[in-house]
């Protein structure tokens, strides 16, 4: 299983993404596509390949879909507000979110290593679906003894980048 935190400002979330889950991993640039001019005179000589520009304006897109649970000092719907407030800024004028990764995930291209990788960027867009679990009877009385319990399954898009 993978684990993602996203953090910024006081606030820290982890997304656990299990196997069956997914990390899609989303590069795009912008270029731009010259078609040349034909006319009666240069029909004959058949179709004129596109002429591309391409700017060099990249785009790195992550969509992770995981969960989040409770924690032994939070509810899940604690650490389900404290990824919105990621979302909204955490607080503070501008800068980025951190997303942190472990070695092992393989979308970001882990084939195994322990270590951890950083990026700089910003929570795009949040979506949280609350699910019916089967929680344990006493589960309410006392949640940090459950801290797995899954509570939200969670869609998070983080686009790299920095502050303008």
């Amino acid at each position: 299983m993978n684990e993602i935190t996203l953090s910024k400002g006081s606030y820290s979330v982890t997304i656990y993404v299990p196997v069956g889950s997914s990390i899609a991993d989303n590069y795009s640039k912008k270029i731009f596509l010259i078609t040349p001019a034909t006319s009666v005179q240069n029909q004959t000589s058949g179709v004129s390949p596109v002429r591309v520009v391409d700017l060099l304006r990249v785009t790195h897109q992550m969509v992770i879909r995981g969960f989040i649970t409770g924690t032994s000092s939070k509810s899940a719907t604690e650490v389900k507000r404290d990824l919105v407030n990621i979302w909204k800024g955490a607080g503070e004028a501008g800068g980025e979110a951190t997303l942190t990764y472990d070695g092992n995930a393989s979308a970001f291209g882990g084939i195994g290593d322990t270590s951890t990788t950083t990026i700089n960027g910003y929570v795009e867009k949040v979506t949280f679906i609350e699910g019916a679990r089967d929680e344990p009877n006493d589960f309410e009385s006392n949640p940090s003894q459950y801290e797995d319990v899954i509570k939200y399954e969670v869609s998070v898009t983080f686009v790299e980048g920095t502050q303008v």
